[in-house]
């Protein structure tokens, strides 16, 4: 679990929240605003189901997983297996690489197990492979632009919340009594808007994006090292070449 997400979240809550009580405690009622609320999250709601579908929105938030892992692949472990497949291959054919199939684990491996193990051509192996690493990376790629959108949409609507407020007021601008409710509703809009952004929606899209470029990586090790046993090539020249994507990794 990512400690971080939670922690940098947390803290973000405390800053705003502190912020808030240093100035007196009796100020914090005054942060809570149900017409605010509505426009922001309502508004924002429905701009997400117009922009996209019922799959896509429920897609996205199942990714919100994602800020709590790092990869679901550790690619030293990936290393690890697919040179002991290498080691097999060789001492007892392509056949016997399917006892070390992980059922599931890593299934993009499991898919290179089953083409080599039935003796598919070496090039339509990693086009088929290659094929379903493009799609799952386009596919939390567009979790993360969900993400993203919330994050633009939400300003937005605090925007016209704003501009909402600012009508009323000046509206009713000869009455007195009008004045601070509806400068309320103008300010507390944009203040939503902004810190649901600025503390959920950016945040969770960058690490959904950090989490498609480790699994990005881990795919292109698996398409590599199928390659590699494909090869003949013996076990030791196969951890390297695969150690090698590692290169830059603290």
């Amino acid at each position: 679990m990512r400690l971080s997400t939670i922690i940098g979240f947390f803290a973000g809550v405390g800053v705003v929240f502190l912020s808030i009580f240093l100035r007196g405690p009796e100020m914090l009622p005054y942060f809570v605003n149900a017409p605010s609320i509505v426009i922001v999250f309502g508004g924002t709601a429905a701009a997400i189901m117009i922009n996209f579908s019922f799959y896509q929105i429920i897609s996205g938030l199942k990714a919100f997983r994602y800020t709590l892992v790092g990869s679901i692949m550790d690619p030293e472990a990936v290393i690890n297996l697919i040179v002991e497949m290498a080691v097999k291959a060789r001492k007892e054919g392509f056949m016997s690489i399917r006892e070390l199939s992980t059922k599931g684990r890593y299934p993009l491996l499991d898919i290179g197990v089953d083409l080599v193990a039935d003796g598919t051509d070496p090039g339509i192996t990693r086009g088929i492979m290659e094929t379903v690493s493009d799609y799952l990376q386009m596919k939390i790629g567009a979790d993360e632009r969900l993400w993203r959108d919330v994050g633009v949409y939400a300003p937005l609507y605090g925007m016209v919340g704003t501009l909402i407020g600012l009508i009323m007021l000046l509206r009713t601008l000869t009455d007195p009594q009008t004045i601070a409710p509806n400068m309320s509703i103008a300010l507390m809009t944009t203040f939503y808007g902004i810190l649901l952004a600025g503390l959920v929606c950016m945040p969770v899209a960058g690490k959904i994006r950090v989490y498609n470029t480790n699994m990005a990586l881990a795919r292109e090790i698996i398409i590599e090292g199928i390659a590699s046993i494909q090869a003949g090539d013996n076990s030791q020249i196969v951890r390297e070449k695969l150690r090698a994507y590692l290169a830059g990794r603290q």
